[in-house]
């Protein structure tokens, strides 16, 4: 009591700050992570918002994390940043970290609060020859390191969200979200060619049992091919539905097929089908499946032909590789059906040959041109089909691949804390 500093001390106290995780600083951020424990990879299933801790004492919202794990124990993780400008920026962090091949690095560097709320940094070192700022950059900061090498990163929090999965693109979803008159389809035609092997199987029913048919010697194989038109009856439930389903018509040919040279049959138009981009529910990886059926005689006989439509390798030019590597790229069984039962005659292998030559641009134009909208003479509904269509197999490609990331490498290679 009195004119301070004359007075009377009556007590003596302290002053705090109550602040939400909105506005946590490093030093926060320090302390709950190392108080909290790695998760597991099934306390991450779901989708996850990530908010980035920023010098400017508020979190930046600025992805999506869906992380899945997948029946054959994989954990998959694909992000979608939050603006339109998705998969081009901080490529390298996004890429190396998020798209797991292996588990083990991103949970040394990510902790466990609640069931609703993770904490992570990504440090990494910096190449000698960029020197380092004197103060943090937003959401970039100087790191300690005990070692002595300049090391940078950025602090951030994952809190769950009731998505079952990643949020539509928003440079997409005007496209996506639009539905056109109900009626209004589509046809392509699609040329396939490649090798028939009669009598031979695969070690086992699954993709890795497909893929030892690419390391065949084709001298052994029967050159074979069909010619198909895909016809969707409606656009919105090819798009907007799980199966992705369309109706298939056409011919297939096989140099030498049970004891006919030079043999080639109509494709049963009311029991061929074709489906772009469904999930298998065993793998929850998405696949093109086509199911062909000819007939010889009384002889009933099918294809049965899948592209694996999944990211194994990393790196921007390899992904773009890999997407047109698996666009192209059709395993098929050929059956017998007698009844209800079927008997295995023999697999093979087909090239879509048109994407896979892009030198041959012409081809490649021409395919692109083959995508009819049909059921309208509207110009404008034309245009939102077709629309539709090349904007659902964009994001898809986006956010499996990732094939635009750039290819920005440096000296030092990333690591975990």
């Amino acid at each position: 009591m009195g004119k301070f500093p004359n007075g009377l001390r009556q007590f003596t106290f302290p002053m705090t700050r109550r602040y939400n995780f909105a506005q946590m600083t490093v030093p926060d951020h320090e302390i709950l992570w190392k108080g909290a424990k790695a998760p597991t990879a099934a306390e991450l299933q779901g989708v996850w918002r990530m908010d980035v801790i920023s010098n400017a004492n508020q979190a930046v919202g600025t992805a999506f994390l869906a992380f899945d794990n997948k029946p054959d124990g994989r954990l998959e993780a694909r992000y979608q940043l939050m603006g339109l400008i998705e998969g081009l920026v901080l490529p390298t962090f996004w890429r190396d970290h998020f798209q797991l091949n292996d588990f083990t690095p991103f949970r040394d560097e990510v902790r466990r609060l609640d069931d609703g709320l993770m904490i992570g940094k990504w440090i990494t070192n910096v190449p000698t020859a960029l020197p380092l700022p004197a103060n943090d950059l937003g959401i970039f900061h100087i790191a300690d390191n005990p070692g002595g090498a300049d090391t940078f990163g950025f602090y951030y929090l994952l809190h769950k969200t009731d998505k079952a999965a990643l949020p539509t693109s928003r440079l997409l979803s005007p496209i996506l979200d639009a539905s056109v008159p109900r009626g209004t389809g589509m046809e392509f035609d699609e040329t396939m060619e490649g090798w028939y092997y009669p009598g031979e199987s695969t070690p086992s029913p699954d993709r890795s049992g497909d893929l030892t048919i690419a390391a065949r010697d084709q001298s052994r194989g029967v050159p074979c091919s069909f010619t198909v038109k895909m016809m969707v009856d409606d656009l919105n439930d090819f798009i907007d539905g799980p199966e992705h389903e369309s109706r298939m018509s056409g011919k297939i040919k096989f140099s030498r097929f049970e004891g006919l040279d030079s043999a080639e049959f109509r494709v049963d138009p009311k029991r061929s089908r074709f489906n772009y981009l469904r999930v298998n529910p065993a793998t929850r990886e998405a696949e093109m499946r086509y199911s062909i059926e000819f007939h010889a005689g009384t002889r009933v006989f099918s294809l049965e032909g899948r592209k694996y439509m999944q990211k194994d390798d990393t790196g921007p030019v390899r992904a773009a590789q890999e997407v047109l590597s698996d666009y192209t790229t059709l395993y098929t069984h050929v059956y017998e059906h007698k009844g209800n039962t079927r008997t295995e005659l023999g697999t093979g292998l087909m090239k879509f040959r048109t994407f896979e030559d892009l030198m041959a641009v012409g081809n490649l134009a021409g395919f692109l041109g083959s995508f009819r909208i049909s059921g309208s003479q509207d110009p404008r509904v034309k245009l939102l089909a077709q629309s539709r269509f090349y904007a659902f197999t964009g994001q898809f490609v986006q956010l499996e691949y990732d094939p635009l990331a750039l290819p920005i490498t440096s000296a030092a290679g990333t690591g975990g804390n």
